[in-house]
């Protein structure tokens, strides 16, 4: 018997719960509140005698984009990403060797700098200005994320689309642990819709892949690297990474101090 899509989502509804993940979604307030609050753009916290941190291609001051209070997320969270304040710059330059697309790698650090730090005693006195108006976040509004469709093979889905097969045969999807299998790429599609992670800058849930799934290793043991916070292009940045990138700050589980930026666009 044939069921419909919609059916065989209600059918896949365990999986799809086993699978949800919080995200917060920052609210902000325009202005700066002071050096160590969470925010986009504004100043950042730097330790006295501390130069602003340049862009090691074009020589020109980086931009703080996103900087958090580790001390000051959503209880659930709290204390999960260790202590201090994550902040990341990045170069927002055009033109010259930089032209804004430089860095996309993870670790890939001559264009952006993206850190932990740990702010004791008075911040040093700025030697550069943002450019980027400052946004203080205020609070974090909590929803409900789904992993991303780039996902979903390796949580247990199973899609075979017989690309070589002559003749013609339909697209297969199963999902083994419930014993569920349907014909059609219809199932596929609407899976697709359903489940799949949110847009816009976001802490924790599932990261919005966009090439394909990117989680970096970490170089001191290798450990695939935990999702942190999703920084959208033109979400609270007046930023454009590539053709409307998304990138991703991860953070090693074990070494919390080893963080990470990368970043794709379509």
């Amino acid at each position: 018997m044939t069921i419909s899509p919609d059916d065989a989502i209600r059918a896949l509804e365990p999986w799809i719960r086993r699978h949800e993940l919080p995200c917060w979604h920052p609210v902000v307030r325009d202005g700066d509140a002071s050096a160590t609050n969470s925010k986009f753009g504004g100043m950042p916290w730097l330790a006295a005698g501390e130069k602003w941190p340049a862009c090691q291609r074009c020589q020109r001051p980086l931009e703080l984009f996103v900087q958090l209070d580790l001390a000051d997320l959503p209880p659930e969270v709290n204390g999960r990403f260790g202590s201090g304040l994550l902040q990341l710059f990045y170069c927002s330059w055009s033109g010259g060797e930089c032209d804004g697309d430089c860095g996309w790698e993870p670790f890939a650090n001559q264009c952006s700098l993206v850190r932990i730090a740990n702010p004791q005693g008075p911040s040093a006195v700025a030697q550069a200005s943002g450019r980027f108006p400052p946004k203080s976040i205020v609070s974090w509004e909590r929803s409900t994320d789904r992993p991303d469709p780039m996902e979903h093979e390796r949580l247990g889905i199973v899609v075979d689309y017989h690309f070589q097969a002559v003749p013609y045969k339909p697209t297969e999807m199963a999902c083994p642990e419930l014993g569920l299998a349907f014909v059609g790429m219809e199932y596929v599609d609407r899976l697709c819709e359903v489940v799949h992670s949110q847009p816009g800058d976001k802490l924790g849930g599932w990261p919005r892949w966009v090439q394909g799934i990117e989680y970096p290793s970490c170089p001191r043991c290798g450990q695939t690297m935990s999702f942190v916070f999703q920084m959208d292009s033109e979400d609270h940045v007046p930023f454009m990474f590539g053709d409307c990138g998304i990138g991703h700050i991860t953070q090693c589980p074990t070494h919390r101090d080893v963080v990470a930026f990368g970043w794709a666009c379509s």
